[in-house]
């Protein structure tokens, strides 16, 4: 039997394994063309991805892969971006429900356990449709410090020290796997200047600080998005070490 008998719902198993829908999904998700990388230093997790303005027409402020989710836990995401919003929404209901409940901010390893659990009850159900989306978590607490989540369509989830996705995503992981002696004694700017560098290795060029967006949480600090001056001193800061 051919793959179309299979790809109807989401439900149905193909003969090989494969739910053929949930691969869409994934493949949705990483079709627009961007990279995005996320590394975990000693007390810092940071993320980077490209930023791209689809028509001159749209005003470039409104347009953004980064997230703050609360004031430890900050979210990147690639995908279709009606989906990205809605799952967006979901974690800013998911954590404040759990701090209003519980009283204190939910753990980033904890909202991506939830989340991941949501998203694969919609590989169950014939009824809902998988979002098209990746999702990069970071946050940082005292207990268990900086950490790095992705989480898939199909609810797949995992802690990493550092992490890609998207178009470039082999090229990245290789570049990162290369350095990951290093990364557990990075510093703020340190974790930061990595992320730009895994970025710059896998595009093969320079860019400004207009054409990237990154964002960064300390232990002991809130999630922060760099500025375009702030991503600029730390790109200078990689050509000078480099140069010198």
């Amino acid at each position: 039997m051919s793959q179309g008998n299979f790809d109807r719902q989401i439900t149905i198993f193909s003969p090989q394994g494969h739910l053929y829908q949930i691969e869409y999904a994934m493949k949705a998700a990483t079709s627009g063309g961007n990279t995005a990388i996320a590394v975990r230093g000693e007390k810092t997790a940071a993320f980077i991805t490209q930023k791209k303005v689809p028509d001159k027409l749209i005003d470039p402020t409104s347009l953004t892969s980064i997230y703050r989710i609360t004031d430890t836990v900050g979210c990147l995401m690639l995908g279709l971006p009606a989906d990205v919003r809605a799952q967006v929404e979901r974690l800013r209901l998911e954590a404040n429900e759990f701090e209003f409940k519980h009283g204190y901010a939910m753990p980033v390893h904890v909202l991506a356990k939830r989340i991941a659990d949501i998203c694969q009850v919609y590989t169950q159900e014939a009824s809902s449709r998988a979002l098209a989306c990746m999702m990069v978590l970071i946050g940082a607490e005292n207990e268990k410090g900086a950490q790095v989540y992705k989480v898939d369509p199909a609810g797949h989830f995992l802690p990493y020290k550092a992490v890609s996705t998207g178009k470039y995503e082999p090229e990245a992981m290789n570049f990162l796997e290369k350095k990951v002696t290093e990364l557990g004694s990075l510093d703020e700017n340190g974790t930061i200047e990595m992320a730009i560098s895994a970025m710059q290795h896998v595009l093969s060029s320079d860019f400004k600080g207009t054409e990237i967006e990154v964002a960064v949480v300390s232990c002991g600090k809130k999630f922060h998005v760099l500025t375009e001056s702030e991503v600029e001193e730390r790109i200078n800061a990689i050509s000078e070490r480099s140069d010198s």
